[in-house]
Order: C-alpha cells, then sequence, then structure tokens
C-alpha cells in the first residue's frame, strides 16, 4: 500500500485558514438569520447584555463578531490538527472543495446582510417630553 507523505504545515495552515473563514461566515449568518441571543452593547448604558433584541439602542456587531471569531478559532485549530492525521484532508481537491464553500458562505452573506439592510423600516424613538426644538 502506497502511503502518502504527510501535509506540509503550510499546507495545514492554508486549509485550516479556509475551514476558520467557512466557521465564522456561518455562524455570523446563521446567528443572525435565527436571532439567535447574542451579546449587544447598549451604548447609552455603557454594558453588554445577552439578548436576540435588547430593550433600547443597541449594536450587536461586536457580540456576533466575538461569536465568529470564537468559533473560527476553534474550528481552525481543529482542522490544523486533524489534517496531520486525516491526510485526505489536506489534498487539493479537498482545499479547493473548502475554499468553494467559503467562498459561497460569504456571497450568501453579502445576500443577506444586503437585503436585510435594504428592506428595514426606521422606527425612530418619540422626542423627550423636555425637547423645545427653537
Amino acid at each position: 500500500m502506497n502511503e502518502a507523505k504527510a501535509p506540509s504545515p503550510s499546507a495545514r495552515l492554508f486549509l485550516a485558514f479556509l475551514a476558520a473563514r467557512l466557521a465564522y461566515g456561518l455562524v455570523f449568518l446563521v446567528s443572525a438569520a435565527r436571532k439567535s441571543p447574542v451579546p449587544w452593547y447598549l451604548p447609552l448604558e455603557r454594558r453588554f447584555v445577552l439578548a436576540s433584541r435588547p430593550e433600547g439602542l443597541g449594536m450587536d456587531w461586536y457580540g456576533r463578531t466575538a461569536l465568529g471569531l470564537v468559533f473560527a478559532l476553534a474550528a481552525g485549530a481543529a482542522v490544523y490538527m486533524l489534517a496531520q492525521r486525516a491526510r485526505w484532508l489536506a489534498r487539493p481537491s479537498a482545499v479547493m472543495a473548502v475554499a468553494r464553500a467559503g467562498g459561497l458562505v460569504l456571497l450568501v452573506d453579502f445576500v443577506y446582510f444586503g437585503w436585510a439592510l435594504m428592506t428595514q423600516t426606521p422606527d425612530p424613538w418619540p422626542l423627550p417630553s423636555w425637547y423645545c426644538p427653537r
């Protein structure tokens, strides 16, 4: 039986980067589409809350990005270690499959978030009772 040689560290690193990119995009997209609870930053109160939709003014970008980075680091580390044992993972066809999947997720992310931003309706807060226009 012909034993394939172990993939180089640079090939494993490249595959790990592609897998991390794929995981990041998927987590970012799925957490937004499912309205999953993520850390929201409330700038007026200067604090974070874990919620699907906060009460008041909030930004989910920080929490959603951190969640994506955690999953991306875990996926990248797992694939980097797994590629040493599962040599088929470092084959060019497998690397191209992961790269194409990452590109597809990136495209779906662009379409989903573009659609979400273009179709949202502004919902302004009422003016405070003490406000007096000049």
